[in-house]
């Protein structure tokens, strides 16, 4: 029998419960889904995490067209006031804030949004190399570009086919 299926169909339920209804031994399933967060146990009372339908996240629509001579610098402000700022946590900011205007702004900031090519992903990367930049700093420089990149591309500020 298939548990979480189970679980998913009676959302509250006890241990007894349960396994009177499957007819097994149910431990080892429900935790693992506890493991998975799929499950959550309360006072001796399982509920299942309906994630499905859960809604954490905002979409943002821009209605202007996309515009074609946007640079990068322009649409790092948009995706930290609009972004960051809704979702991100203090020292996230922090750290956003900091790898763009030492790294990203720098060697990137006045080129328009649709030229970025991957030979300028290339180029930032080996700039970044030589300044003998951390592994770490060097991962999360080139993921804030990158979801840089695809929230401009997402919300229509720019079109953009470099991707990372």
């Amino acid at each position: 029998m298939n548990i979480e299926k189970l679980a998913k169909y009676l959302k509250e339920f006890t241990l007894d419960e349960i396994e009177m209804i499957a007819e097994c031994d149910v431990l080892t399933a429900l935790k693992q889904l506890i493991t998975d967060g799929k499950l959550s146990l309360e006072k001796g009372i399982y509920k299942y995490q309906d994630f499905e339908n859960k809604v954490e996240f905002v979409v943002f629509i821009n209605s202007g067209a996309e515009n074609k001579n946007i640079t990068l610098k322009t649409v790092s402000e948009i995706f930290m006031k609009d972004y960051a700022a809704n979702f991100c946590k203090p020292n996230t900011i922090k750290t956003y804030t900091a790898i763009l205007r030492t790294n990203v702004i720098p060697i990137l900031g006045d080129k328009k949004v649709r030229e970025i090519s991957a030979e300028d992903i290339k180029r930032f990367y080996t700039i970044c190399k030589r300044r003998e930049m951390g592994e770490r700093r060097l991962k999360n420089s080139l993921a804030l570009l990158n979801q840089i990149l695809k929230y401009c591309k997402r919300e229509k500020l720019a079109k953009t086919d470099c991707e990372f």
